[in-house]
């Protein structure tokens, strides 16, 4: 699959159950998936903070300016890249 298909075919979930944790072992996965991104002499200036509950919350609100991004707050985790 190229670029183009993966992008036509891209979704975005926004309905979240808060209840349901996301297990350990698929944000592993997340992280190792990222750690291969290319970057710039491959420098990679960027970290990844990997958010659960209230701080997760406390996030999700961060992200809420001008009435954006309502569901961030149904996320059981949140990934900031910064």
């Amino acid at each position: 699959m190229n670029f183009t298909q993966i992008a036509q075919n891209r979704q975005s979930c926004r309905s979240y159950d808060p209840t349901r944790p996301v297990e350990d072992e698929k944000l592993a996965a997340i992280l190792a998936s990222v750690r291969l991104a290319p970057s710039a002499c491959n420098g990679q200036p960027y970290h990844f903070t990997v958010c659960k509950g209230d701080t997760a919350k406390e996030v999700a609100k961060a992200t809420q300016g001008m009435g954006m991004n309502k569901f961030a707050s149904q996320a059981p985790v949140l990934i900031v890249i910064s």
